[in-house]
């Protein structure tokens, strides 16, 4: 979509003097719509375009009450930043927010730098500072994909929570006014009080909130952390997986081992008077799911070998769970019992009678997949598939207890997403990879406003080069569909083209594959015949590992040292093939760097949220229908 003709304010006169550099030079105040945006970095059309757009829908948002973007601008265009700037400069500037005058549109520099004269700007001259964060203004939250740990399971320091929230360091003008949940440990040391309670209370008056999506998208987390989005912005960033996690924040997966755990420990909780009328009916609707299961087991059908399972969808599911004694009259005050449940294992002190961490996040996630199958007097039922599954388990030969599941599977991602967009002022989805648009917002069920495919800041003519290789250096045809995905000469004939591309082209290589059982698989294949030997010969080669984050750190750190030229000497951790034994090691110093090679995984840890700059990767390999960001 073209940039709107009030995307883009003119500049303020040239006659104004030029604003102090910033950090890493170059940096400023720009007035983009109409808002003064300050931006440590000389911006780029991209990203001037990018913060128009942001700014744009929020004050559309503003004057209509509601209203949605899908921006998409390609990775390493500094989309993050842009976000941030020009959402907390409409923010601070919302209470004088003027209708916003018709500008030129920074794509018609092509992407890259704006002329100096036609974009910075000077500080408006009495210009509010801190004092416009105490006006009313919506809050801001920004979500990422990363979900944080489980529950906290009572805290001997929550007393002091209070205290530490209250600390003059975290205040206006202190030390940590722009603070992270390491600051909070910080002086959480030193005050005695816990920083996960304390980040709770600050969230209450903060206007920028920063927090994984599960806090935003579940309603029974949102209602168990007090967690209330209506009138907010909610900026959801790299968000090419949203339907997926919408569908997910939809569904539940729950064992019978887990409700038998959950059902004894409602039980316990029953008999305390005091709190009887909370987990009493929520005792019985879990005995019930018990029993249905129990019913199950004996009526189950065939669906493949060692995995029996039974389906109901609309109506029929819907009966399903009525037997298990959960109806529509009845659900909402069981909905009600689960969130006084849920937020009082999330924040009681720790002497009060509560449910434990995973019995809470058990209860939480089946109702919170509940809710929305119930949601509306039912309208949701066909976008639901009920599901009973049995596991046979095995150890070695041998046929352990079978497994029982019971799932509730949200089949359609606007059910989740659309209650996200209705409650708020404003969603912003920003990502690398949203196009087709289309498609993306249909399965959303959402009407986005502002739809923007911003080019990259580079020029692809003259600084890129893509090519599909259909043949190897043998000219063995490079067909990779999963029909001949395992024959050994298609095999050979990659790992030949691999170690070609690796002895012609500097620096890093970074090669995807789409999984890392096919990855293992080259791997054994190329060590039996002797191409990895000839692969690490060209570059050093490092692989991906399959654990977390911490293990792919160190592969990482030697990927980039051998790219300098620094030759590790023994093989490291998480996967890292780091030198071949028979590696030429005199003269070293005189060698030129031949960079290194990085063997990774389609959607894992490395294709995503790395910026593999300059010589760190000179050229990206992929191959079996995958696209790469």
């Amino acid at each position: 979509m073209a940039a709107a003709a009030d995307d883009f304010a003119p500049p303020w006169p040239s006659s104004s003097p030029d604003p102090a550099p910033a950090r890493g030079g170059g940096g400023g105040v720009y007035q983009v719509g109409g808002v003064p945006v300050e931006f440590p970095y000389k911006p780029y059309g991209t990203q001037l375009a990018f913060m128009g757009r942001v700014i744009t829908t929020l004050d559309r948002a503003r004057r209509q009450g509601r209203s949605h973007a899908l921006l998409e601008s390609p990775t390493g265009t500094g989309k993050s930043l842009s976000l941030l700037c020009s959402a907390l400069a409409w923010q601070r500037h919302y209470p004088l927010r003027a209708p916003p005058a018709a500008a030129a549109d920074p794509f018609l520099h092509g992407g890259g730098f704006v002329a100096d004269d036609t974009q910075q700007q000077q500080a408006t001259p009495g210009a509010p500072e801190k004092a416009a964060k105490k006006k009313n203004a919506p809050t801001i939250y920004y979500a990422t994909k990363k979900l944080l740990d489980d529950k906290v399971q009572g805290c001997p320091e929550f007393k002091n929570a209070q205290k530490l929230s209250r600390h003059p360091s975290l205040q206006i003008g202190g030390s940590y006014e722009v603070h992270d949940i390491e600051d909070l440990l910080r002086v959480g040391k030193q005050v005695k009080g816990c920083p996960y309670f304390a980040a709770q209370t600050l969230a209450e008056a903060a206007q920028l909130v920063f927090c994984p999506y599960n806090y935003l998208i579940s309603p029974i987390v949102r209602r168990a952390m007090d967690i209330d989005i209506r009138g907010s912005v909610v900026i959801l960033d790299e968000a090419h997986n949203i339907e997926d996690i919408s569908r997910e924040a939809g569904s539940v997966d729950v064992d019978a081992e887990s409700l038998d755990s959950l059902d004894g420990e409602l039980a316990r909780l029953a008999t305390n008077q005091a709190v009887a009328m909370i987990y009493q009916p929520l005792h019985d609707v879990i005995e019930g799911l018990r029993n249905w299961i129990t019913d199950q087991e004996g009526n189950v059908r065939d669906n493949e070998f060692e995995h029996p399972a039974s389906f109901w969808t609309g109506e029929n599911a819907l009966k399903e769970l009525q037997r298990a004694g959960i109806t529509p009259v009845y659900f909402p005050l069981l909905q009600d019992c689960a969130t006084k449940a849920v937020k009082a294992a999330s924040d009681t002190e720790s002497d009060g009678d509560h449910l434990a961490g995973r019995h809470a996040m058990t209860l939480e996630s089946l109702f919170s997949s509940l809710s929305h199958f119930f949601a509306g007097n039912g309208r949701h039922m066909y976008d639901y598939q009920l599901a009973f599954q049995r596991f046979v388990q095995r150890e070695g030969i041998s046929a352990t207890e079978p497994r029982c599941v019971m799932s509730l599977w949200c089949l359609n991602p606007a059910v989740v997403f659309q209650d996200i967009a209705d409650l708020t002022q404003s969603v912003i989805l920003t990502s690398g990879t949203l196009s087709p648009m289309g498609s993306f917002a249909s399965e959303l069920g959402v009407q986005f406003d502002a739809c923007m495919e911003a080019p990259h800041v580079i020029d692809a003519d003259s600084q890129v080069f893509a090519s599909v290789l259909s043949s190897g250096p043998t000219t063995h045809r490079l067909n990779a569909s999963y029909k001949t995905a395992d024959a050994y000469s298609f095999q050979d004939e990659l790992g030949a083209s691999i170690e070609e591309i690796c002895r012609i082209v500097p620096g890093g290589a970074l090669v995807f594959f789409p999984s890392y059982k096919l990855l293992d698989k080259l791997k054994v294949r190329w060590t039996q015949t002797g191409q990895w030997a000839r692969l690490n010969a060209q570059k050093p080669v490092f692989v991906e590992p399959r654990g977390s984050t911490e293990e792919l750190e160190p592969v990482l750190n030697g990927y980039y040292n051998a790219i300098l030229g620094k030759v590790p000497l023994k093989k490291g951790r998480g996967g890292a093939e780091q030198i071949v034994k028979n590696r030429v090691r005199k003269n070293t110093q005189q060698e030129p760097a031949r960079g290194a090679a990085f063997l990774a995984v389609c959607r894992g840890k490395v294709s995503e949220g790395i910026d593999f700059s300059d010589d760190n990767a000179r050229v990206v390999v992929s191959f079996i229908f995958v696209a790469m960001p």
